[in-house]
């Protein structure tokens, strides 16, 4: 159990792949691969080894149609021995240090196999030893540190690492994870290379303003994340920090920045215990987005802005205020002091507490919605409902000693005050 240090120093590699073929080969179909396209050539009843060999490499290397997919342009394809007959063919990586993954297959008996001869590697892979200080490359109960240079760690992020603990501090200006799109060849494509730094667990700190991308996936395990500090987004719509993974002793704290459970629709994330504050300003310092495969408990929100689009046990907006949106998702328990709750949601508040000065718009979601209990503690509370969506137009407040308090509820209000 060591501390190390990320470098990004290793010399980058070439991908090389060394496809054969041998056997009878006539009147089969020869298919290569790459995330999930391919390209395939059926031989005659004259094919031999050479001119099926000299067939694929032209295919794989054309430049007129059918332009093989943008993967596949990623490798170079040279048929040997270069003087000929050919008996294989190399598919050599155009980027050092880029991986690759084709695969080959064949619907007749030949033998037609494929072999990673050299893969790549180099400063941007997570798994070569020369990436780190000291050495070595990270085991079990390491404390891995990204805090200086801007050599991004982008592949080999698969592992089985356990009790490993990552942190981010504020010299780290690289990325950590690959985008859910390919840009990088002539026509982008759906990464089919592991996005996220994948481990057993753990726990991660991150502080680091210069920080534009952090992927990290935790498998169902114990997991705790502390963020303290990113950077802006890369694209606009796409959060810093995503995680998925955790279990039900998993929590998530946040001061500032910018951070996304199970984002992406498919994925999941388990994180009952959600604590966020502020930094420096109460109102932008911490942004949030709960996707609807995100499995929550209890959400405590001091300023900042929250989105969760699935079930809350309680969902509590602090002193501090902020913007808590439940975005088809729904609370058993709201619980506002400050700040503005946005119901855009079909699903259904059970029992919401309005204290202070606190907002419940609902004029965001013109579905049908339903508060079971709507509480309140301040004749500073307003609730909003221009479009009579709540309960079938039908709002019933509970007042604690209060002779009213501001509501909007289009031109012919219907409240019940009990």
């Amino acid at each position: 159990m060591t501390v190390k240090r990320w470098l990004g120093a290793a010399n980058a590699v070439n991908d090389l792949w060394t496809i054969s073929l041998s056997g009878t080969v006539i009147s089969q179909t020869y298919t290569l691969t790459i995330n999930g396209k391919s390209l395939a050539y059926a031989a005659s009843g004259t094919d031999t080894v050479n001119s099926i060999l000299t067939a694929i490499v032209a295919a794989w290397n054309s430049l007129t149609a059918p332009v093989p997919p943008p993967e596949f342009q990623e490798l170079t394809a040279t048929a040997f021995p270069v003087a000929g007959p050919f008996t294989t063919i190399q598919l050599k990586g155009d980027v050092a240090g880029n991986p690759t993954l084709p695969s080959v297959a064949t619907s007749g008996g030949a033998t037609f196999s494929i072999a990673n001869t050299t893969p790549a590697t180099g400063p941007n892979d997570f798994a070569n030893a020369q990436n780190w200080s000291g050495g070595v490359a990270p085991v079990n109960g390491d404390t891995l540190v990204f805090d200086n240079g801007s050599v991004a760690c982008l592949f080999n992020l698969s592992t089985t690492l356990t009790g490993i603990t990552v942190i981010v501090n504020p010299g780290f200006t690289g990325t950590i994870g690959l985008p859910l799109i390919n840009t990088n060849s002539p026509t982008s494509y759906a990464e089919y290379r592991t996005t996220s730094l994948t481990l057993v667990g753990g726990t991660a700190t991150i502080n680091g303003p210069a920080l534009q991308r952090f992927n990290i996936a935790f498998g169902a395990n114990t997991s705790t994340v502390r963020i303290m500090g990113t950077g802006s987004r890369l694209d606009r719509y796409t959060p810093v920090v995503l995680i998925t993974g955790g279990n039900g002793s998993s929590e998530l704290d946040m001061t500032k920045g910018d951070a996304g459970l199970a984002f992406y629709l498919g994925t999941t994330a388990n994180f009952p215990t959600i604590k966020t504050g502020f930094l420096n300003n109460a109102t932008t310092d911490v942004s949030l987005i709960c996707g609807p495969g995100t499995t929550l408990g209890t959400i405590s929100q001091n300023g900042g802005n929250i989105t969760f689009q699935s079930a809350a046990t309680t969902a509590n907006l602090g002193q501090a205020g902020g913007s808590m949106t439940i975005q088809d998702g729904s609370a058993t328990t709201l619980n506002a002091l400050n700040g503005t709750v946005y119901q855009n949601t079909t699903g259904t508040i059970g029992t919401a507490n309005l204290y202070n000065s606190a907002t419940l718009n609902c004029d965001g979601d013109p579905r049908s919605k339903a508060i079971t209990t709507l509480n309140v503690f301040s004749s500073s509370v307003t609730v909003i409902d221009n479009q009579r969506t709540v309960n079938s137009g039908t709002i019933t407040a509970v007042m604690d000693n209060l002779t009213g308090f501001n509501i909007q509820h289009g031109g012919s209000t219907s409240l019940v005050i009990t």
